[in-house]
């Protein structure tokens, strides 16, 4: 299992990344940035830098229904049973400042399964950890590398603990994911988990109280929230995130954000600046966490 590697390429087409903006834009901050928008078919146009986090909606599996998991999810990534019961449990992402991701890149994105570890837990039953590592390249060379990070366990009832965030966002949006924007989401990212569309599974089988919020949707959304509020002239080099617990389809949810300080203020020599941000469910307690590190766009560098 582990170096098992493929290689999928496709095109950074527009209607997609424009589906995705439809779907995402009417919950978000109305300061949110438009797009440049084909003049005839009114898609995102042509040359323009994708939103970051939207790779995350392309490259489909090729396998057909009869070779996923019960469950849904690719089969060719997880462990043998018990552990059959998954969750998005965080990564990497890395962009190139220099080589961004455009509509309309022809695109490979070469698969690895970096390691498979056992984590031991005193208090639960343990998980089997995947680790993925995802290169993308565009005709123009490197653009993206993606450290992706699956948790697999056994069947259980997942309890939600209930974590506060120590510290006071600058910047916030609040939010209520819905079964439509939940839905809109799993078709374009191929996603077929059930756990993020069908109720009754979800709640029977897996026994959630709801559908579950999709960690990549709240990744990328997250990464919206800092794009809103991104000063003049820098862009976004890498988020380094975890997910904490789940978030549930129509429970107000939190995105925030606050600027890192350091002895010098929130700037270092270079330029580079460190921007927490984190998901609160609708009990306050974090949902997902990391740090966006961001640097002067290349002609200012």
């Amino acid at each position: 299992m582990v170096g098992k590697q493929s290689v999928l390429w496709d095109r950074m087409d527009g209607r997609q990344v424009t589906l995705l903006d439809q779907t995402i834009r009417p919950h978000l901050p109305s300061s949110y940035p438009g797009y440049v928008r084909d003049n005839k078919v009114g898609d995102i146009a042509v040359g323009t830098q994708m939103a970051h986090g939207a790779h995350l909606v392309y490259f489909p599996s090729h396998v057909n229904e009869f070779q996923l998991s019960p469950d849904g999810y690719h089969a060719d990534e997880a462990p043998p049973d018990p552990f059959c019961q998954r969750v998005w449990a965080g990564g990497l992402i890395e962009f190139n400042t220099f080589n961004p991701l455009r509509v309309g890149d022809l695109t490979s994105q070469t698969k690895r399964i970096d390691n498979v570890a056992i984590k031991e837990r005193s208090d639960a039953d343990p998980l089997v950890l995947v680790n993925l590592a995802l290169e993308m390249h565009n005709t123009r060379g490197h653009c993206v590398t993606e450290y992706r990070n699956l948790a697999y366990m056994k069947p259980i009832d997942l309890q939600r603990k209930t974590v506060k965030h120590r510290r006071e966002p600058e910047f916030s949006h609040e939010l209520t994911p819905t079964e439509i924007m939940l839905f809109r989401y799993s078709a374009l990212s191929w996603n077929s988990h059930r756990i993020h569309y069908d109720a009754v599974y979800a709640q029977n089988v897996e026994r959630h109280p709801g559908l579950l919020v999709h960690g990549p949707l709240t990744c990328t959304l997250l990464l919206q929230l800092l794009q809103t509020h991104m000063p003049q002239h820098m862009a976004l080099k890498s988020f380094d995130y975890r997910a904490v617990s789940p978030m549930y389809c129509q429970q107000p949810v939190t995105l925030n954000g606050r600027w890192i300080q350091d002895a010098l203020g929130t700037r270092t020599s270079n330029g580079t600046q460190l921007c927490e941000l984190w998901a609160a469910n609708n009990n306050g307690g974090l949902a997902m966490k990391g740090v966006a590190t961001i640097v002067p766009l290349p002609s200012v560098q």
